[in-house]
């Protein structure tokens, strides 16, 4: 085992991840080099690039913007410091590399997966999360692609689990809270500039802190009011280098009831056929198992059909908000399977999940495939 410092260590199960990480890199960075760009994602790129595109294609999401226009930026640096021969092939667009800070968003978002259900549901629990996200075609799919969905599903994550961890370490000194509160506010600050409507979700995240807080709750809303005060500054910042919103934010106040909200709900069907029925046997085990109903399985659970409810209500995002639900259902999986694991029937339960992801993986590969061709014709 090889330690990196004193709380990172990296032995067989972090190299087993890395590999796994890696798979889901090359599948991101496959279906981004073999698809041409498409209108929208020229239209985030021009508006991270202009103030004035961004008002013209009605772009209302800055960080996506943001992000989209680093790539055009970098290959201007490049052309002024590498021969003259080389600058015509530097004014091409690649989509791969146009699409790259996606894919390392996916990358990213794999990691804190894998992190997270491994503290919540060890080693097995996080093989099977970060299996079920690495095997996952719309997981791959909004890494290669330039959009606000990975980025959203990036910070909704990460702003619902550090929530989370803080809640459990108001215990201790005071001293200790910064760092949680600048990390928290920085998850808020970047779901809010990348999607408005994420307040809904900061709310769930905050309710959450309540909950695990019982006997300091008056430390939460002293946290919280920290972290709200570092979101609005990275909200700010963000929203005035891009130029503010293109459409009002009060667009995004106004939530709708339409049948996007009961399509929402099945979610996990825009993953395959396989993964619903992982998920039902998940959802009959939770309901009949009371070993498996705790705060672990239960918090993904719930934000999992929250967050798609709460998005399917607003039609001005232009968000495909189903991976958004889908993180937490890998968490939620992983969770009810490692339970499994550790009882007597671990061995067929072992070697059912090992058939299901083979086949997971190769229905996966399929799917995008056929995604690549109708993408290019």
């Amino acid at each position: 085992m090889f330690q990196a410092g004193k709380e990172f260590r990296i032995g067989r199960p972090q190299i087993f991840a890395g590999l796994m990480l890696l798979a889901f890199l090359a599948q991101g960075l496959w279906v981004a080099a073999r698809r041409n760009l498409s209108p929208l994602e020229y239209e985030y790129i021009a508006s991270g690039i202009s103030r004035e595109a961004g008002t013209e294609y009605r772009i209302n999401s800055p960080f996506t913007s943001l992000v989209a226009s680093v790539p055009v930026h970098l290959m201007r640096a490049a052309r002024v410091i590498v021969p003259e021969s080389w600058r015509p092939r530097l004014s091409i667009p690649w989509p791969w590399f146009m699409r790259l800070p996606f894919v390392i968003f996916g990358v990213w978002l794999g990691g804190a997966l894998w992190w997270v259900a491994r503290r919540l549901f060890d080693d097995s629990g996080g093989y099977v999360a970060l299996g079920l996200y690495c095997s996952s075609p719309a997981m791959v799919m909004i890494a290669g692609n330039i959009g606000p969905e990975i980025i959203l599903t990036w910070s909704i994550f990460g702003l619902v689990y550090t929530a989370i961890g803080v809640a459990h370490t108001l215990y201790a000194p005071p001293r200790k809270w910064a760092p949680r509160i600048v990390i928290l506010g920085l998850s808020v600050g970047f779901a809010l500039a990348t999607a408005l409507w994420s307040f809904t979700l900061v709310l769930l995240a905050f309710a959450f802190m309540l909950y695990l807080a019982p006997g300091r709750r008056r430390s939460v809303f002293i946290v919280l009011l920290g972290a709200s005060g570092v979101a609005l500054l990275v909200l700010a910042a963000i929203t005035w280098w891009m130029g503010g919103w293109t459409f009002g934010p009060r667009l995004w106040l106004h939530p709708q009831t339409t049948w996007e909200l009961a399509r929402g709900m099945a979610f996990v069907f825009v993953d395959g056929y396989l993964l619903p029925g992982m998920f039902a046997l998940a959802l009959l085990i939770y309901g009949t198992w009371k070993r498996a109903r705790y705060f672990g399985n239960t918090a993904p659970l719930i934000t999992a059909f929250t967050a798609v409810l709460l998005f399917a209500l607003v039609l001005e995002g232009r968000v495909w908000v189903a991976p958004v639900g889908l993180t937490f259902a890998f968490v939620f999986v992983g969770g009810v399977a490692a339970d499994v694991l550790e009882t007597d029937l671990q061995k067929p339960a072992a070697v059912t999940l090992g058939a299901g992801f083979l086949l997971r993986i190769v229905l996966a590969l399929s799917a995008l495939h056929l995604w690549i061709t109708k993408n290019n014709i």
